[in-house]
């Protein structure tokens, strides 16, 4: 359990650094690789400067999401970096005075007494950064109505949450209390590798694992059921090289796993809430089962 809100939100920006230093992982912005529209620093810069919001979240248990992304684009980042990780992230840190095991009612409980209030921010911040998201059928975030809808039924982020896709992983995290987030940070804490392998394979076995939905929300599901498909294989290969092999392949179609990567992000906050700590080892081989 963190001992205070700052640690709370350095932890909360440490995640995002992290997860967006570990390399490689494939199919995303990483230390090696840039998009077109969106490179590395973008993601540090987003990082850093939503710091203050983190802390002022965690000090009055109040939702800043929309604060934070207007930070970044003032200082110069005009796409999507963190949407979804911020969406997971803000609520984590709201609760951050929890032992691990109580994270999942007390966001839980936390998102179910956010105010319609909360929710329009989220609509407006998703306005700023026009983050990629699946179609939804009502209360849609490409559908200006939402607002009044949202005002007139005064829903709240968990309210609105319930009525995202099924394969809204960043929604279901929300409404179900973080299962894969903290499936993930049990993975990290249990792991005898160092801190980018860890997180590389963390990556990958969520990869495996659920279909991502920005890739859904691209390119349709068999794509990205065909992603996990292909993450399983470099997981079950045991080579590293793999992994290379899957981001290039990725990289050159076109193909990225964001939603995935926001996964990451929570899991490694969890992780250093259940006291992971992030040593400077080095076990890595080009197989890691040796």
């Amino acid at each position: 359990m963190f001992k205070t809100p700052e640690d709370s939100a350095v932890s909360a920006v440490l995640s995002l650094l992290l997860e967006v230093s570990a390399n490689p992982k494939s199919g995303n912005v990483d230390r090696e690789h840039d998009f077109e529209d969106l490179c590395y620093e973008h993601f540090l810069v987003s990082a850093a400067s939503a710091f203050p919001f983190l802390l002022k979240t965690a000090k009055t248990k109040k939702l800043y999401i929309l604060q934070a992304v207007e930070k970044s684009r003032k200082l110069g980042v005009g796409t999507n970096v963190h949407f979804g990780a911020f969406l997971l992230l803000f609520p984590l840190v709201a609760v951050w005075d929890s032992e691990i095991e109580e994270y999942s009612k007390r966001t839980v409980d936390f998102l179910k007494k956010t105010s319609f209030r909360d929710s329009l921010n989220i609509f407006k911040a998703y306005q700023l950064c026009k983050a990629r998201v699946l179609k939804a059928e009502s209360f849609s975030l490409n559908d200006q109505t939402t607002v009044s809808k949202i005002t007139k039924e005064r829903l709240s982020v968990y309210e609105w949450m319930k009525l995202s896709p099924k394969e809204n992983l960043i929604a279901k995290e929300l409404i179900e209390g973080y299962p894969i987030s903290l499936s993930g940070a049990e993975f990290i804490l249990s792991s005898e590798h160092g801190i980018n392998e860890t997180i590389v394979l963390l990556y990958h076995k969520l990869l495996s694992e659920f279909p991502d939905s920005l890739i859904i929300a691209k390119m349709g599901l068999e794509v990205a059921k065909e992603v996990m498909e292909l993450a399983k294989k470099a997981l079950d290969s045991n080579n590293f090289d793999e992994f290379r092999k899957l981001d290039e392949y990725l990289i050159r179609k076109k193909i990225n796993p964001g939603t995935i990567a926001d996964l990451v992000s929570s899991s490694i906050y969890l992780a250093l809430a259940g006291g992971w700590k992030v040593e400077a080892k080095r076990l890595w081989a080009v197989e890691w089962d040796k």
